[in-house]
């Protein structure tokens, strides 16, 4: 089977969401999955205020075209939610790093590069930093591109489960 060439997104300004539906150019009167998914957009029996658009598929399946996507979507049609656009681009940017990482680790679950120093977030403040005549930014609240990856979760597995058995939980 082909992949299609379009895709439709139904935005709501009321719920300040983009939900991805495939594409429909028949009557509109027989478009049972788009009168199923708007069923929902209601508060206190008044519809919310929406609009369709067309999209080629490969654009909204590229992360960093479907967020160019969304980031104009939401310009011209309303405001956001959660933690704002920004947030969401640059979590999504880590898990696209991570990913790469793991794949060039060879998706090795004992990643010698787990938490190491070239794999810690820090901000890109350092000339800064260095021409005020401060120290190089450390913080007991680091975070690292790992935290982002699979392997996250297989390496907090195994030590859970060793502290399990050594009777610390």
């Amino acid at each position: 089977m082909t992949e299609p060439d379009h895709i439709r997104l139904l935005v709501c300004k009321d719920c300040k969401t983009i939900e991805p539906l495939p594409d429909y150019t028949g009557d509109p009167e027989h478009d049972h999955l788009l009168t199923y998914l708007v069923k929902p957009h209601r508060t206190n029996g008044e519809e919310h205020i929406g609009v369709l658009a067309r999209v080629e598929a490969k654009d909204w399946n590229d992360p960093r075209i479907q967020r160019e996507i969304s980031r104009q979507l939401v310009k011209d049609f309303g405001g956001e939610t959660g933690l704002g656009s920004e947030f969401y681009n640059t979590r999504d940017t880590f898990r696209e790093d991570a990913m790469s990482c793991f794949k060039q680790h060879h998706r090795n679950p004992d990643c010698n590069d787990y938490k190491s120093d070239s794999k810690r977030l820090t901000p890109g403040t350092a000339q800064a930093r260095k021409e005020a005549g401060m120290p190089a930014y450390r913080s007991e609240h680091d975070r690292w591109l790992c935290e982002f990856c699979p392997v996250h979760s297989l390496v907090t597995t195994k030590k859970y489960n060793e502290a399990m058995k050594k009777g610390k939980l």
